[in-house]
């Protein structure tokens, strides 16, 4: 396993790693923000939009209805009606007090007896039964309800589409004497809607109850045409005609609509709101992809420190590989590496020597001093070594109490170095107390080219081991092919 990840390589598989992780964690953020957001536009925010609009409405017909209810009961009104309808002067200025003190629309006056239409700035003209334009009036005759709101062209003022508030006029006995009202321009209603298409930007418009569309601000929606016959509402729209309000999920032109409706009772109209998922999503969607790009460039980021942090553990763990930890000098695997790279690529005859040191008797200094001041003095020594050699080459800490040198200079430099090492090692003092002292025997053997480290290694311990036997205390040099002697 550990051979396969570092032939597939760490940092990319940390990486990678990382990267699904981080994508399927936002997808699924994604996907579930996605279905709240859908829930939350077709349980809330549409419903709110068609019940804002319906409460605009209603406040926009509240005043007309007054106005309208305090004209039916004006007893000027009913007393010019039974008088014979004789004063069109009065009536005419009547109607025009009203329209301009409450800046309505239109004001009018219909009379039952003579079924003449009397308004504020057109002369009079008589309804026909026949005619359907005039239906609204003869319908109200026998309707209970005190007022009627009423969608239909003003003849009287270039056909303008207007919302009519017809509120019956009854005398003493409650019998019905005539119709009279204010209108609302119905551009009022349309800018309701266009005000709320543009802020929230969602497709509204108005279905009467045959399921035609009479007031609409957008290209999918003409007025004029069915909700029966239109893509994707069809097969719901007598669902939806059927019902005061309701919410739906449909399709058209590969688009998915999210729709709610809501019966408005006074118009007979139903409005109906519409939003395109995909618009309303593509916040969400712009904050995933946001995400994801400030989230590989956290990865990316993250997996450069990583490497550099590998890098920095690596050479660390490298050198706590090849190195003593109480001298702080290469140790044996070190040494040997060092040898091989440096000095078995042919060095010139002669020139680089080996040097091995052994402090005499230091077991029986570890005996009186302890462990803690037998390492103190291999740290010192370790740092005499390291001072007194000069040139290049490596120092190394073998094993306890032996050291290796590997430096320039042929047999007599070697024997000098050895020489001066010896000399200040037994200069100086170890222990707590500074009070013990060391001596040290040393091995010399001139390195052979491209030889191995083994072979010169057996050489100088050869020679180490005869200033040994010698009493200690002393160099002894091997040269190839020689027993050595000491000096």
């Amino acid at each position: 396993m550990t051979a396969k990840l570092d032939r597939i390589g760490m940092i990319p598989l940390i990486g990678a790693i990382l990267a699904i992780g981080f994508l399927i964690t936002n997808m699924v953020s994604y996907y579930i923000a996605v279905d709240t957001m859908r829930q939350s536009i077709i349980e809330s925010e549409l419903p709110l939009t068609g019940s804002n609009i319906y409460s605009e409405i209603q406040t926009d017909l509240v005043r007309p209805i007054q106005v309208s209810s305090l004209m039916a009961n004006d007893t000027f009104m009913q007393d010019w009606l039974h008088s014979g309808e004789l004063d069109l002067t009065a009536i005419t200025r009547y109607l025009q007090r009203i329209q301009h003190q409450y800046n309505a629309f239109t004001a009018f006056l219909v009379s039952r007896d003579t079924q003449a239409y009397y308004h504020f700035q057109a002369p009079p003209r008589h309804l026909k039964r026949d005619d359907p334009a005039d239906a609204w009036f003869f319908r109200s005759i026998d309707a209970t309800a005190p007022y009627e709101v009423n969608v239909d062209i003003n003849k009287q003022q270039d056909d303008a589409l207007t919302v009519f508030i017809n509120y019956r006029v009854l005398d003493h006995d409650g019998k019905m004497i005539g119709l009279t009202g204010v209108g609302l321009d119905f551009r009022t209603v349309r800018n309701i809607v266009a005000r709320y298409r543009d802020q929230f930007n969602r497709n509204i418009y108005f279905v009467n109850a045959s399921g035609d569309i009479v007031v609409a601000t957008d290209a999918d929606t003409p007025v004029g045409a069915s909700i029966r016959t239109s893509e994707g509402l069809a097969g719901i729209a007598d669902r939806i005609l059927g019902e005061d309000r309701g919410e739906y999920s449909f399709e058209r032109d590969d688009r998915t609509i999210l729709l709610s409706h809501r019966l408005i009772p006074d118009l007979g109209w139903r409005v109906m709101v519409e939003q395109d998922e995909a618009v309303a999503m593509r916040p969400l969607w712009l904050g995933f992809l946001g995400n994801l790009a400030i989230g590989f460039v956290v990865i990316a980021v993250s997996l450069a420190l990583v490497a550099l942090a590998f890098g920095v553990y690596k050479k660390r763990i490298g050198e706590m590989a090849f190195r003593d930890s109480v001298t702080g000098l290469v140790n044996r695997s070190g040494f040997e590496a060092e040898f091989e790279t440096q000095f078995s690529a042919r060095p010139a005859p002669g020139s680089n020597s080996l040097i091995l040191v052994d402090l005499d008797a230091f077991g029986a200094f570890n005996d009186r001093f302890g462990r803690a001041a037998g390492d103190t003095a291999l740290r010192k020594i370790g740092g005499i070594v390291a001072e007194v050699r000069s040139g290049g080459g490596v120092v190394a800490r073998l094993d306890g109490d032996d050291f290796a040198i590997v430096r320039e200079g042929g047999a007599e430099t070697a024997l000098r170095f050895a020489d001066s090492l010896i000399k200040v090692i037994g200069a100086e003092t170890f222990g707590e107390d500074a009070v013990g002292q060391l001596t040290a025997s040393i091995g010399v053997t001139l390195l052979i080219a491209g030889e191995g480290h083994g072979a010169a290694m057996e050489r100088a311990d050869r020679a180490l081991r005869k200033a040994k036997a010698a009493g200690g205390g002393q160099v002894c040099l091997t040269d190839a092919g020689s027993d050595g002697g000491a000096l």
